[in-house]
């Protein structure tokens, strides 16, 4: 998606675009950072659960995809920057996620104008994304199931032993295009203690 696109798809949500990250930048790729909602028990700081069909579900989800970010660290109340998971391939070619730096302001709407744009879900009330902190402290990550939606917080992902373990898999893995695992990598040797 170019820039352009991609700028008024978020504006429609409420998102400023502020850039692309650097794609040789060792963050954590967004292909790894989607497997948040697979992490153990343990290592998962707080969800945010949901039943798709509540009355009010879009005010909740956007309530409770904002407290979530909030108080976990995705973003400060005063300085609502973050990143967020777009796909950066050109049109035709397979799925390519990476970086977009994004900032929210003051009236936006991630469950329903979001999702509905396509950028944060598959159509209105069904948002599905990952989003990471600019200090790469906290994974934010929405799935929508059959019946619900979690909103799925993750702290300190280079301290998380799944990532870690799940990233040399993919890496490992022949099907894991020469991008995400280069990414990886590039991740993985950033944050080895």
């Amino acid at each position: 998606m170019d820039e352009s696109t991609l700028t008024d798809a978020l504006s429609g949500a409420g998102l400023k675009f502020l850039g692309m990250i650097e794609s040789t930048t060792p963050l954590i790729p967004p292909a790894l950072a989607g497997f948040a909602n697979s992490c153990p028990a343990e290592s998962v700081t707080d969800v945010e659960y949901l039943t798709s069909d509540d009355p009010q579900f879009l005010e909740k989800a956007n309530s409770g995809w904002y407290r979530l970010s909030r108080e976990g660290g995705l973003f400060a109340e005063g300085e609502p920057e973050f990143l967020l998971a777009v796909n950066c391939a050109e049109p035709g070619e397979p799925h390519t996620w990476w970086w977009a730096r994004v900032s929210l302001s003051n009236r936006w709407d991630i469950a329903g104008a979001g999702a509905e744009i396509g950028v944060l879900g598959n159509g209105s009330g069904h948002p599905a994304f990952v989003m990471l902190s600019l200090d790469e402290n906290a994974i934010v990550r929405a799935q929508q199931g059959e019946k619900s939606t979690e909103f799925v917080l993750v702290r300190e992902p280079h301290r998380v032993p799944f990532f870690r373990q799940h990233g040399e898999w993919m890496a490992g893995r022949p099907r894991t295009g020469q991008f995400v695992r280069t990414a990886i990598e590039r991740w993985l040797a950033a944050t080895s203690e």
